[in-house]
């Protein structure tokens, strides 16, 4: 699993949040939450979707809950992989079954979606905050 929070701690927007009221610092979080949680999920590479199907949204934090999205956020260095509830490993390559007691994986690269996700969302803090600050002074 990993998440993060949408918060304005250390930004340059940080003083300006601070004087907003409650309901309008809660607007803004809410918004936000939803533009990293639709960021989060897009950018969530697809191979199966079940990556996609774990992000999640609740109260300001976005996360993706598969055991796996750490792994495909950093990326992984080269381990080896040994069988767990048998003596070998059985995979497919190139067609025909292999059996192994013992795997070399080369590691994997990182795909930083939620870092991407969380770079879109700050790229929207001005607009969004504009967006919300013209309905309140104008309805």
């Amino acid at each position: 699993m990993i998440e993060f929070s949408v918060s304005f701690s250390g930004l340059k927007f940080e003083e300006v949040y601070q004087k907003l009221s409650g309901e309008l610092k809660e607007k803004l979080v809410d918004r936000l939450t939803d533009i990293a949680f639709a960021a989060a999920f897009w950018e969530a590479p697809v191979k199966t979707g079940y990556l996609a199907s774990t992000v999640y949204k609740d109260k300001g934090v976005v996360g993706a809950a598969a055991s796996y999205a750490a792994a495909v956020e950093y990326g992984t260095a080269p381990h080896e992989i040994r069988p767990v509830n048998s003596g070998l490993l059985a995979f497919e390559v190139a067609g025909k079954m292999v059996f192994s007691p013992l795997v070399h994986h080369p590691g994997t690269r990182a795909n930083p979606f939620m870092q991407r996700a969380l770079n879109q969302t700050l790229d929207k803090v001005d607009s969004v905050f504009a967006e919300l600050w013209l309905e309140l002074v104008s309805g």
